[in-house]
């Protein structure tokens, strides 16, 4: 049996969350004994709860949501997992990462980067402070064994700047109502958005280098009578992006049961400056929504994974219209059992978990 530390800043229902969650649920548990240390008290319990449910031993050590905070506390961390010592510790995110990297720790190490580290931490820190930060990310990375990126534009990204990087893509299995008809028509009346309307749906946090503000802008000038746009989530940023909007945008603000909004709409929308692999396409196709998506690298790799599925089109500022108008002409035609199709053949927990256990064993 193989002991496996997982060390992740806190449980939620962001992407880094659902991929841990997807590799737990797909392990032979008899193989593996499982532990998830948590650091920051931030941790959506319910998802605690259903692990724990599931035979998984969860630490949550509640420290402040501050990297500052949390690395004077390293020393307290590393005498914890020197005490659990697990013959692998697999690390989500940037301040895990700096701890396990400390020389105290001989243990296997294994990390995964769920974002492009230089583009994110200039969005999310500021220029100045993202490189501080992405170069103090790559320094530690230097002392793990293995490390997965989430998607080969990050791979590409850090293939000439460290040793053992390789990339595994996200993967998710989803949790949908079966009775999606009625779903759609309960939603949409909780709407007032009719059922002949066509509605695009942006799922997540509303942020800088989510650029939902510039997202609403575009669409606010182009939305057609039956058509409508709807935001779910919530952010910093969400006053700015209501700025923009006009009666055909709809803010729903965050919602545990996303799944079904997306199951209520038709084409998932990102206007994204900088993504890992969003989960949030994942699950948009598992709902058999085309996509529309932001000409970035990691959207352009989705389309590229098989070019015998149409899964929507990739738009910049200057041909945005053109095509909006193309995907809604293919969803007419389109065999939109074909999008779920894709997503559990390329893009499902079971088939990531796989690639996954390959790394455990070698």
């Amino acid at each position: 049996m193989i002991d496996i530390l997982y060390m992740i800043n806190y449980l939620t229902n962001g992407g880094p969350t659902r991929v841990l969650q997807n590799i737990i649920k797909e392990l032979d548990i008899s193989k593996y004994n499982i532990t998830i240390l948590t650091l920051i008290n931030q941790n959506n319990q319910e998802i605690v709860s259903d692990l724990k449910r599931n035979g998984i031993k969860v630490i949550e050590l509640n420290y402040e949501k501050k990297m500052s905070t949390v690395i004077k506390k390293k020393n307290r961390v590393i005498e914890l997992i020197n005490t659990i010592n697990p013959q692998i510790i697999h690390t989500h995110g940037i301040v895990s990462t700096i701890i396990v990297a400390s020389n105290k720790l001989k243990n296997r190490k294994i990390t995964t980067i769920h974002n492009n580290i230089f583009e994110d931490y200039k969005y999310t820190y500021g220029k100045m402070k993202g490189i501080i930060y992405a170069l103090v990310h790559l320094y530690c990375l230097r002392k793990f064994n293995q490390i997965i990126c989430c998607s080969k534009t990050s791979y590409d990204i850090l293939k000439n700047k460290l040793k053992n990087v390789s990339y595994i893509v996200n993967g998710v299995d989803v949790k949908k109502n079966e009775n999606s008809v009625e779903i759609r028509k309960k939603i949409r009346k909780e709407l007032n958005v009719n059922e002949e309307d066509i509605v695009y749906v942006y799922g997540g946090v509303i942020n800088n280098r989510k650029r939902v503000d510039e997202l609403v802008k575009m669409f606010s000038s182009n939305l057609k009578k039956n058509e409508r746009l709807l935001i779910v989530g919530d952010g910093p940023l969400i006053e700015k992006a209501k700025e923009n909007a006009n009666e055909r945008v709809i803010f729903t603000g965050f919602k545990e049961n996303i799944i079904e909004y997306f199951q209520a709409s038709d084409i998932y929308i990102s206007n994204s400056a900088s993504e890992g692999f969003s989960i949030s396409i994942i699950e948009a196709l598992s709902c058999k929504l085309l996509c529309l998506l932001s000409d970035i690298p990691s959207h352009k790799e989705c389309f590229e994974i098989d070019t015998n599925y149409y899964l929507g089109e990739y738009f910049n500022e200057t041909d945005f219209i053109e095509k909006k108008n193309r995907v809604c002409k293919k969803m007419e035609t389109q065999n939109r059992d074909k999008l779920v199709e894709f997503q559990k053949k390329y893009l499902s927990a079971k088939s990531m978990t796989l690639q996954y256990e390959k790394c455990y064993y070698k």
